[in-house]
């Protein structure tokens, strides 16, 4: 009667209690795990690559799979995001940083054919066009997989990315100080854990931390809270975009 009992708790293990085990070793619950989430990653895979994959043929699915095993060990509810929003931006990741140095070896290739066999250099150059052409429609993918991710992320936090661009400070030195504020809440356990708890800013204690009115906070809530999630999850085009904003 306990072990039936012991079995049927196991059963409704939430997501991130069962990653929790598996962070501490329990092997038995990483295979269980990556085994039930097999058709999660193959659909994944195939968006990505925009036809069907096929598990035991296709290295993308090899790539996806020791993704997912990374997204099992680096997650952490602290971000915010689910386990399985987090896996599919990992997933995505891998697999596309995987096709951009495929396509970059068979360039390579068909660049070393051409000097050797072709005379017609124009063919080089078509080449080359059409592998920048790959790599700006690669970067466009992963832009849009992560602009998707924060969308998702905003929502629980009942904000729009509309409402952020309406709320963003125009002046370079306002931005800095929000990005400031940002950083000062991600540098604190207790701020970052209200934060992702209550889906809003702990203001009140904010301004007993910083030389800041509370008038000010409240007035870019929207914008702060999106560069707190943007620093906290690892959004590559984003960031860098956000690099340029402030500067």
């Amino acid at each position: 009667m306990l072990k039936r009992l012991l079995k049927k708790e196991e059963h409704y293990l939430s997501i991130e209690e069962t990653i929790a085990l598996i962070q501490k070793g329990d092997k038995d619950k990483e295979n269980q795990f990556i085994k039930e989430y097999m058709p999660f990653i193959r659909k994944t895979t195939s968006t990505v690559c925009k036809r069907y994959i096929h598990a035991k043929q296709d290295d993308e699915f090899s790539i996806a799979l020791i993704a997912f095993n990374e997204a099992i060990q680096q997650y952490s509810p602290d971000k915010g995001s689910s386990f399985l929003s987090f896996a599919s931006l990992v997933i995505r990741r891998r697999i596309i940083d995987y096709i951009r140095q495929e396509q970059r070896r068979r360039v390579t290739l068909s660049m070393d054919y051409t000097e050797e066999y072709m005379e017609n250099m124009e063919n080089l150059a078509e080449v080359e066009a059409s592998f920048k052409d790959y790599e700006l429609s690669l970067e466009a993918e992963y832009r849009r997989e992560e602009i998707l991710h924060l969308k998702e992320q905003l929502t629980g936090y009942g904000i729009t990315l509309t409402e952020v661009a309406e709320q963003s400070p125009k002046h370079t030195d306002a931005r800095e100080n929000m990005l400031e504020i940002a950083k000062v809440i991600l540098a604190h356990d207790h701020f970052k854990t209200y934060l992702n708890e209550k889906k809003r800013l702990p203001i009140k204690k904010l301004t007993e931390k910083i030389d800041m009115s509370r008038k000010t906070i409240e007035r870019n809530r929207k914008y702060i809270i999106t560069l707190c999630i943007v620093l906290m999850e690892d959004y590559r085009y984003i960031q860098e975009y956000l690099k340029g904003w402030i500067s």
